[in-house]
């Protein structure tokens, strides 16, 4: 491992999005999205995704010169077309657009067609937690998992996040996908040659697998959480991102392995405007008495942690240590940078 500054991440990011012919703003909005997953231990999400965005900036399957328009607009709801950029300035501009409503109107619902991968789901949900609103953010992706009972991948591992404010505190934020892990930890188990631990992915026969290549790349599918419940949740995500936003959904949703093709993901959120319904000083109160009663609820030395809780800790370490990045990512991030004609000792890679 090799340990860079966040600021000097989300720089380099910025600095090769830009070289990649994304305009100033939409790189820089990318780079901070980007470079918040990286600093709260989402390492699957930031930086690591750097070399696929390239490729698919390239070849043209993410858009360099979007041209994002709200097509439909009400009180409280708005589509926007993404038309096909980079996800992360997309969801930005959604989140903002979804506060704004929520703060006359209590409640918003905003969404996107024609969206691109976004990263990390909980750092668009922060934004409305930062505004002392409730956010949820969802988005489908391409298809990696089989509806319980099936073999075929059908469905992606959609995404589920909300975040809670708290006063001078950090906000509680759940963000999960509906899979048992992320597409990314067989990708990293894969690179380091290690096994998965059973109940993770299914080959292409169904079968449980421990081999990260067979339950992915060999044309495995993730294994949803808690069955069918967790296949419920993937269906009903789908169902808020693709379908109803007018987006691709199911099987139809781009691979962002084909890098000419754009994906063409939905992404939904909703915010809640808490101090519309209860004054916000109630509203902290009983929810500090609610995790109260959570947070002593351990029995001896466990500990009992927030949703959100450890991603948090992990960015006030990181803020003070830095993001470690393997020497494998950090030889692929060296190769983008001297095509890009870009120092990357500079950043203190």
């Amino acid at each position: 491992m090799i340990t860079v500054p966040v600021d000097s991440v989300r720089i380099f990011i910025e600095a090769c999005l830009v070289r990649l012919g994304l305009e100033p703003l939409h790189a820089e909005i990318s780079a901070r999205h980007m470079a918040f997953a990286d600093a709260r231990g989402t390492d699957t999400h930031g930086i690591m995704q750097l070399p696929v965005y390239a490729r698919r900036i390239r070849d043209g399957g993410i858009n360099r010169s979007p041209n994002p328009v709200w097509e439909q607009e009400t009180d409280q709801s708005a589509v926007l077309n993404g038309d096909h950029g980079m996800g992360h300035y997309s969801a930005h501009l959604a989140m903002e657009k979804a506060i704004e409503k929520a703060r006359s109107h209590t409640i918003s619902f905003v969404t996107i067609r024609n969206a691109s991968h976004f990263g990390a789901a909980s750092s668009y949900a922060k934004m409305a937690s930062d505004a002392g609103m409730i956010g949820f953010v969802t988005s489908n992706a391409a298809a990696l998992m089989a509806a319980t009972g099936g073999t075929e991948r059908v469905l992606g591992n959609n995404p589920i996040c909300f975040a809670v404010p708290r006063k001078d505190r950090d906000p509680v934020i759940l963000d999960m996908a509906c899979s048992n892990v992320a597409m990314g930890k067989l990708v990293m188990a894969q690179n380091k040659g290690e096994s998965i631990p059973l109940g993770w992915a299914l080959d292409k026969n169904g079968n449980p697998t421990e081999d990260p290549y067979e339950g992915f790349q060999g044309g495995g599918s993730l294994v949803p959480i808690a069955g069918h419940k967790g296949y419920g949740l993937a269906l009903i995500m789908d169902i808020l991102a693709g379908v109803l936003s007018g987006s691709n959904y199911g099987k139809n949703v781009g691979r962002m392995a084909d890098s000419a093709v754009p994906t063409g993901i939905g992404c939904s959120m909703i915010v809640l405007n808490l101090a519309r319904i209860l004054p916000p000083d109630l509203f902290g109160e009983r929810l500090e008495d609610l995790l109260g009663m959570v947070l002593s609820s351990g029995k001896g030395a466990n500990r009992i942690y927030l949703p959100g809780e450890k991603g948090a800790d992990t960015a006030r370490e990181r803020q003070a240590s830095g993001v470690p990045i393997p020497e494998a990512l950090i030889a692929q991030l060296a190769g983008i940078a001297d095509e890009l004609g870009i120092d990357t000792q500079a950043y203190g890679f």
